[in-house]
């Protein structure tokens, strides 16, 4: 069997099954045939023509096995690239999305180089280690409410070399201190988004996606307290659904914050809703 043969035959098995995260799967398939054979997709494609051995079969349909139980690429691997670098993701954290790169752009647009930031509910700790990459001087401290996910951050920030201080906290109950930013990409889904995700099997952590009954518990409680810990002309970037950035501009607006600003992401849709800490608060929403 070539490299072709065994690749057109994966991608049609993944068309027809009715899988989640599975809205490419000649890309599946491709990626996952370079993993098996250890070679680069360019590779793969030079070596179209060639005969696949044995050993490399046996793996290819081990992966996509895997793939076919519902498991998303990047977990089959264990690494997604966001912002041009690999990082190590396994199933205690979201998959990176390339929607976040957004709130990375935002945040180095606003920034002053020696800023103290804070990134909660870090998960994989892609936008921290990326901030810190970034923009070197910055002062970067991480935290999660999950001990597996913060393993995943920390493993991540030492691979990358990238300094971050993580902290297992709950929001803001074990975090000190003040920041001239906050950045987060909270779990804003609603509740009966996540029960019917968990029915259909999704398998990424509902503790990262579950916001509560609109979504927006969590941000809620991220605007008020966020007051607590920002400097004076200090930003709170909250990545969120397109449908929920004009509540969190309201909510920011009446929690105090000023230029108030909401950021598209590649597809044109509200991704990043963003405020400055400035005069008068109201820690009441």
């Amino acid at each position: 069997m070539t490299f072709r043969e065994a690749l057109s035959g994966a991608a049609e098995k993944l068309r027809k099954a009715e899988i989640l995260f599975c809205d490419t799967p000649m890309l599946d398939a491709s990626v996952l045939l370079a993993e098996a054979a250890d070679m680069s997709r360019e590779k793969l494609f030079a070596s179209y023509p060639d005969t696949v051995s044995p050993e490399v079969l046996a793996e290819y349909e081990k992966l996509l096995e895997k793939r076919l139980s519902g498991l998303p690429v990047s977990y089959i691997r264990n690494r997604k690239e966001f912002f041009g670098r690999e990082f190590y993701v396994d199933s205690s954290v979201l998959v990176p999305r390339p929607d976040t790169e957004v709130i990375i752009e935002k945040a180095l647009q606003l920034l002053e180089r020696s800023s103290a930031v804070l990134d909660l509910c870090t998960g994989s700790g892609c936008i921290a280690a990326t901030l810190k990459l970034e923009q070197p001087d910055l002062s970067l401290t991480a935290s999660d409410i999950s001990k597996p996910a913060l393993t995943v951050a920390s493993r991540n920030a030492d691979a990358l070399d990238a300094k971050i201080s993580f902290a297992e906290s709950n929001l803001f109950e074990n975090i000190s201190g003040r920041f001239d930013m906050i950045v987060t990409n909270p779990p804003y889904l609603k509740t009966g988004e996540t029960d019917g995700m968990t029915t259909s099997g999704w398998p990424e952590p509902m503790l990262a996606l579950d916001g509560g009954g609109d979504g927006l518990d969590l941000i809620r409680i991220i605007i008020i307290t966020s007051l607590d810990y920002l400097n004076d002309n200090g930003y709170l970037l909250i990545e969120a659904g397109p449908q929920q950035a004009e509540v969190i501009s309201a909510l920011l607006q009446d929690a105090g914050f000023s230029d108030i600003e909401i950021t598209h992401d590649m597809a044109g849709r509200n991704r990043v809703t963003s405020g400055r800490v400035c005069g008068t608060h109201n820690n009441e929403i």
